[in-house]
């Protein structure tokens, strides 16, 4: 026992890593809380160190990521980078031998890398009075152009590292595209007339912008930053599984089990999370095995865990990441987003919730086995009520900054759980070092959860910026108003189309960015005003997380479900329609954005009518039986006249459909119109 202590504890490169990873996670979130406390620094030159930090952890622990996959799969222990033999592929085979050659050298290069972000950081930190100051007006070293060059490159691969290849190609289309051998041949509204590759190392990031473009990464280090991590410490301290604990034993008292519980605990965390595919891949992890326990299709688990995941980006007061962005970028307090989001999100998680409701009836996904509901779960939980108490005064009532609501919230939160654990299990040395632990623990997690975003706001500033430098940005807009000849529908659909074709394989931030910058002009320039635009674009952004032929929230759940993709973005889409629908509803009903009195009142419900009415339509279920292709089309043609209409108008049509749908339900009586209920697994 003793031999194996010591085998354990030696001091090996790995263990090295493992330690290098938690501190510097703890570091980075004490160093976003301190900001928040002191804002010390101007904005810009805090993001600097923000970025060096996040995208050196964000290296370290991918390399942590990669040793501690080969150890759970091989089984065998690893002390240092290159000593497992990964068979790239048969003697003889050059192809497969340099792909073992690559993943040798990777985590070195990742490593050497994180070095590289450090050192990027800390020049850019000791230079900094002269490169805000001076260099814009004398010019900038060859120095200064090559660790611009070195934070353009950091940036995109650390963002093709953490979400793929689509942002990072993103990425260097537009640094191509940018560049003066391309820019001049290029046809049409894509013609400019090119920067050198010191325009854009300068504009791409030594200049101050670019990587560290004042919206993206100045909020996105700062009100998103303060989110994230307080969402890793809140899930350090049992919220997650406090949430999913009181779902399964509010499940064990509903009819339709756990599947409404798993609609609401993957909105609430999506909404703290702010990333679609994320949260399907965390809380999907749980809720899809019990969704499929109560023999609900697989495919439909994962639909509706994509769906849910990815319309929590859209619930108040957190509503993700994109919405702090959309805040600063219109430059409008944040708490009148909320106002904006609100009423839209009830829409679309009620029409859910029917939709996923009348789903598990159709098929016959109920559960028998009711038990009465014990209150006293909720007692397990209560202290997290305090924060979110605080979370909602401080925005809300007080109007502070996310930046300063979060950090109260945290502070609020790391008060009360050592209080509630001194009150419930007593005081003591072993409570406060498991209490001390958890807390440690929970700095380090928010640290870890924040750093892959680190690079990819990094990116996205590289293209936004080099996109509005070309001139693309402003003729894209232009473009969409032409085409669309005068016609707000037109443009409407047109931005909608772009929104999500822009956002296919993005995370929800990055599309929204991208879409306000190339659509939201020409939909503005329709009179459309600026924070509906933005609420538009947004709502199309993030649906392009369950759209095909991407879909890459269903990618995710597909894969836990072990089923079809496209059987699951099917029934994503059934469960989502309303979703694709409701932008054009608070486009047309402008008071459901800007709330005013009676307008509100009298198209909330008549929308709320209307998207109910299109997922009946599109489940094809009304509660009591299956319905024909003729109910299904009264309930699509109700649905767009409740959400369409104007107000007066509605209200007949509304009553016109109601009494033709009761016709036609009693003209069925004496006759057996039912469809059969489906089995468990029937399609």
């Amino acid at each position: 026992m003793a031999g194996q202590s010591n085998v354990s504890t030696r001091l090996t490169p790995i263990s090295v890593l493992r330690t290098s990873v938690y501190l510097l996670g703890v570091i980075f979130t004490l160093y976003t809380i301190y900001y928040a406390y002191s804002l010390f620094f101007i904005r810009l030159r805090y993001s600097n160190l923000f970025v060096g930090m996040g995208i050196a952890l964000f290296y370290l622990d991918y390399v942590r990521g990669r040793y501690e996959a080969v150890e759970e799969i091989d089984g065998v222990a690893v002390d240092a980078p290159g000593t497992i033999d990964d068979d790239g592929g048969g003697d003889g085979d050059a192809l497969g031998g340099l792909r073992s050659l690559v993943r040798r050298i990777d985590p070195f290069l990742a490593l050497g890398l994180a070095l590289l972000a450090l050192g990027s950081a800390a020049y850019v930190e000791l230079n900094f009075d002269r490169l805000f100051y001076d260099a814009p007006v004398v010019g900038y070293t060859s120095t200064d152009l090559l660790v611009g060059v070195a934070l353009i490159a950091l940036a995109i691969d650390a963002t093709r590292r953490a979400f793929g290849n689509v942002i990072a190609a993103v990425a260097v289309g537009a640094i191509v595209y940018a560049h003066s051998l391309v820019g001049p041949s290029m046809p049409g509204v894509l013609r400019h007339t090119g920067m050198t590759w010191e325009q854009i190392a300068r504009d791409g990031a030594i200049g101050l912008t670019g990587v560290y473009h004042d919206t993206l990464m100045g909020i996105g280090a700062t009100w998103v930053a303060i989110f994230i991590m307080f969402a890793g410490i809140a899930k350090a301290y049992g919220l997650m599984e406090f949430v999913l604990e009181a779902g399964r034993e509010l499940a064990s008292s509903l009819r339709t089990g756990i599947v409404q519980i798993a609609v609401i605990s993957s909105m609430i965390m999506g909404s703290i999370t702010g990333s679609a595919a994320a949260n399907t891949a965390t809380t999907g992890s749980f809720t899809i095995p019990m969704l499929k326990d109560q023999d609900v299709r697989p495919d439909f688990a994962a639909a509706i865990e994509a769906v849910a995941s990815a319309g929590g980006q859209m619930l108040p007061p957190v509503m993700g990441v994109a919405a702090f962005l959309m805040a600063d970028i219109i430059g409008v307090p944040y708490v009148d987003v909320i106002r904006a989001g609100l009423i839209p999100a009830a829409l679309f998680y009620f029409s859910v919730g029917v939709g996923v409701h009348l789903a598990v009836l159709k098929f016959g996904w109920t559960t028998e086995r009711l038990t009465e509901f014990e209150p006293r779960v909720l007692l397990g939980g209560i202290h997290f009520t305090i924060p979110l108490g605080v979370l909602l005064y401080t925005l809300v009532v007080l109007r502070y900054t996310p930046l300063s609501a979060g950090m109260y919230t945290i502070f609020s939160i790391v008060l009360v759980v050592p209080a509630r654990d001194l009150l419930v299990e007593g005081a003591s040395r072993e409570t406060a070092f498991e209490t001390l632990k958890r807390t440690v623990d929970g700095l380090h997690r928010g640290g870890v959860e924040m750093a892959p975003l680190v690079g990819v706001l990094a990116a996205m500033g590289i293209i936004i910026e080099l996109l509005t430098q070309t001139g693309l940005a402003q003729r894209v807009s232009t473009l969409i108003v032409g085409l669309g000849g005068g016609s707000l529908l037109v443009v409407l659909l047109l931005a909608s189309v772009a929104s999500i074709l822009f956002g296919l394989g993005m995370p929800t931030p990055a599309a929204y960015i991208l879409v306000v910058i190339l659509v939201a002009p020409g939909v503005s320039a329709m009179g459309v005003p600026e924070i509906t635009t933005h609420m538009f674009v947004f709502y199309f952004a993030m649906l392009s997380a369950i759209t095909p032929p991407v879909a890459i929230s269903v990618a995710v759940g597909s894969r836990i479900a072990e089923t079809s993709f496209t059987r699951s973005c099917l029934q994503s889409l059934r469960l989502g329609a309303p979703g694709f629908v409701i932008p054009f509803a608070f486009v047309t009903n402008g008071s459901l954005i800007y709330w005013s009195f009676p307008a509100t009142l009298l198209a909330f419900p008549l929308v709320l009518v209307g998207t109910v009415a299109l997922i009946v339509a599109t489940v094809g279920y009304d509660g009591s039986r299956a319905l024909g292709y003729p109910h299904r089309t009264l309930y699509a043609a109700l649905a767009f006249g409740a959400m369409f209409g104007p107000v007066v108008h509605v209200a007949l049509q509304v009553a016109a459909a109601a009494a033709v749908l009761l016709l036609l339900t009693f003209a069925n009586v004496g006759t057996d119109s039912r469809l059969p209920i489906p089995t468990r697994n029937q399609p």
